[in-house]
Order: structure tokens, then sequence, then C-alpha cells
């Protein structure tokens, strides 16, 4: 009997003093002073009247803006929102904010690739998404539970002990003093360092207009056979268990992207389609501003920062739209305001192209493939060039023809691609590609 104790002590002492290393060697090694996440959790865990809670990936923290949405709603919205935020993330997140506040809304943002993963798959890079979260949660059951489930357990140490992601840094001295004196300071340590444009967990400067290229590689990245994985799907359904228990109201949302990259995906529809008959099996509202109509939101190209993301300028203009729809319709009203299908959508639209798909050959190094997206029949020719350091034109590849290919000789080489309509002579799509 004596002897069991003794044993179980010892586990006890020896676990102990791997956390204490652990701690020890994370205040040394781990560079966080300019960490984004880090305040925005701190933030987070400050919170005690969140009404409406926003959860979601970069799709949240840059396409609302808190400040037309409470003017609009009449409530206090939070938005719990880290980058490349998967559905697992999400709930964990939600049930910290619960343990503070009295949520009566919960809308979840529905980005497609963020549901199609399962923890087997996630490699370093999508792993350090899920770190951003759990370094900064508090150490309680709800981040062990997180941990535990979201990667397989090759990865539980750097998980568990974040200074082991950081063992290559033991040695460099200078590095190890310039982060200890920054964790001396008042601005690590009282969380002084707050992000430019971040309020209530989102980075929107309202009124700043993008300038976005609508040229886009999606290789890998079309709508999965199976739309949802599995695991996706049940972290979704512990959600809508969670706010049915809670008696939240819950509502899934897709911020709106580009008609080009909507279009350029090809097989969209089917995750709409699928999120719709989802949405109804389980009794709750599901709104994809995509699939809005100009009536109600008319989205235009500097209205977005990228061909995915929404500027300050088109975050204001789709909160708006959202705080507007969600206050003075009703749930049937709001739906006779979205179409049915994306083929509906671009049907409603002018005849138009919209912007240069890039596809990696399949069967050749270095060469990828060009292609026009319009949401109508087009005849189109390409003028390829390349571009010195200077973004000038340097050497001509071909004149506008038929051909649509890119063959790539050395790295990190800019090329200018225009395209012509060949019915009328007009230049309708361009833009620089760096492969």
């Amino acid at each position: 009997m004596k002897r069991g104790i003794k044993v179980i002590f010892g586990i006890f002492i020896i676990i102990g003093a791997v956390f204490v290393i652990n701690s020890v060697l994370s205040y040394i090694l781990i560079d966080d002073l300019d960490d984004e996440v880090r305040y925005a959790m701190h933030e987070l865990y400050e919170q005690e009247d969140i009404e409406t809670l926003f959860l979601g990936s970069s799709h949240v923290f840059c396409g609302y803006d808190p400040r037309t949405l409470d003017g609009i709603l009449g409530e206090n919205t939070y938005f719990a929102a880290t980058p490349v935020q998967k559905v697992d993330g999400s709930y964990y997140l939600l049930k910290e904010v619960l343990k503070n506040n009295q949520v009566k809304k919960v809308y979840l943002d529905m980005f497609y690739t963020q549901y199609r993963d399962i923890p087997a798959q996630r490699g370093s890079i999508q792993m350090q998404w899920i770190y951003c979260i759990t370094d900064n949660m508090k150490n309680n059951w709800n981040r062990t539970e997180f941990l535990l489930n979201a990667s397989d357990c090759d990865r539980y140490v750097e998980g568990f002990l974040a200074s082991a992601r950081y063992g290559n840094y033991l040695l460099d001295r200078k590095r190890i003093e310039r982060v200890v004196k920054s964790k001396r300071s008042s601005e690590y340590i009282n969380y002084e360092n707050v992000p430019e444009a971040f309020y209530k967990g989102t980075y929107v400067i309202p009124g700043g207009a993008g300038n976005p290229e609508m040229i886009a590689n999606l290789d890998n990245l079309k709508v999965a056979e199976n739309i949802i994985s599995d695991y996706s799907l049940k972290y979704l359904n512990k959600i809508v268990e969670l706010c049915k228990e809670e008696e939240i109201q819950l509502v899934l949302v897709t911020t709106p992207f580009t008609d080009f990259y909507v279009q350029a995906l090809g097989n969209y529809n089917d995750f709409y389609a699928y999120m719709k008959k989802y949405a109804k099996d389980n009794d709750i509202e599901y709104y994809d501003f995509n699939l809005c109509r100009p009536e109600m939101l008319d989205m235009e190209d500097d209205d977005f920062v990228d061909y995915h993301h929404l500027s300050g300028k088109g975050a204001v203009k789709y909160s708006t739209t959202f705080a507007q729809l969600m206050t003075s319709y009703d749930e049937e009203e709001r739906q006779e305001l979205f179409y049915d299908s994306v083929e509906e959508k671009m049907d409603s639209l002018p005849p138009q192209t919209m912007g240069i798909l890039l596809q990696e050959s399949t069967e050749e190094e270095n060469v990828y493939f060009i292609t026009t997206i319009a949401n109508c029949d087009v005849d189109v020719e390409y003028r390829i060039c390349t571009l010195d350091e200077q973004a000038a034109e340097k050497e001509l590849i071909q004149d506008f023809s038929d051909e649509n290919i890119i063959r790539v000789l050395q790295s990190e080489t800019a090329f200018k691609v225009t395209v012509r309509d060949k019915n009328t002579g007009e230049i309708c799509e361009e833009g620089v590609i760096t492969l």
C-alpha cells in the first residue's frame, strides 16, 4: 500500500516538474508580444455582457463592423473569431464564453473549407491555428478536451507543452534576452499592445476600400464530395445541441465572397444545398450571403481586399444589410431574399467575365493552365509576359492567342496575363500571377 502511494506521489511530482519546466521554457522561448490572438483571447475573457456572439475564421473578424451591428441590432455583440478557425475551435470557444455571459444569439460562420478536415490530416500549419486558441485559453478541462480531440496523439507533447515547438531557439541567447525583456514590459503584462483596427474581436477599419485582383489558384479547394467531414459534422451537431440546451438562438451564416470565387469553385452549390437541408432538418436558420438578392445586398469589387475577404467598406455595407435583415424581416421573408441556387444567382447577373483561374498541370511540372471565369459563354485570347522586380514588362511570352498555358522556367517568376474578347477586341481581364 505504501509502495503504491509512493509511486503515485512520484508520478505527480514528475508531472508537476514537467509543467514547471514547460512554463519556464515557454516564458523565455515564446515570442508573443505582437500576437494579436493573445490580445483578442484576453479581451474575450474580460467580457461579461455578451448578448450576441459571432464565431468563425478570418471571414468573421474581417467581415463585420460591430459599430454598425450594435447600432441596428440594439444588442452587445462580440466576435470570438480566430484565423482559420475550425468548427471544433468554435465549439470550445462557445463553451468558454458561456461561462461568464448570458448569450442570447450565436451566429456561426459557414466557410466550407473549415468543415472538411479531420485531426489525422492536420499538419503543422493547420495545428498552429489550433494552438493560437489553446495557448491562450485558461487551463481547464475545456482546453484539455480540445487538445485531446484536435489532433492525433503524436502531437500531444507539442500541444500540451508549447515550449516543445520552440526547442530550436534554446541556444539563441540574443533571442531569449529579447523575449524576456519584452515580457517584463507593462505593454505585455497589461495587454497594452492593442492592434490598431481591433474592436470587439474584429479587425475592421470602416470605409477602407479594397483593390483585389480576381486571380486564384483553387487547386484542392473544391467542395469535397462528402461536403462536411464526419469530425466536423460531429462538432457542428455539438454546437446545435449546446445552443438548444442553453436556449440560445443559433443562426448559420456565410459571409459573402466575390462572384468570381463562387463561380470558379464550380461545385459550390453542393455545399449551399447541403447546408440548407441541414438547417431545415435541425430547425435552425441558414443564410449564405453569396446568394443574397441584389436589392438587399449589391457587392462591388472594392468591397473586398481579395477574392474572399471583405474590405472595411464591404464590412460596413454587409453588416448594415445583415443587421437590417435580422431585425426588419421575419424568417419567411428573409428566405425569400436569397436565391435558391448558385445557378439562379449567376443567371440573374448580366453576362460578364469575372476573373482568371489558375490550375496546375497534373502531368507536367511547372506547367499551369489559365481559364477565364464567366457566367456566360465567352471566346477569349491571352497575352502573357514576364515582369521584372519593378513590375515592368520584361519579356513577351506570347501575344494574343488561344494558348492558355504558362510554363515556369525559374522560381518566383511573375507573369502579367491580359485577356481579350475575340469578338469585341475589348480587354476584359488583367492581372499578375507569381509562381
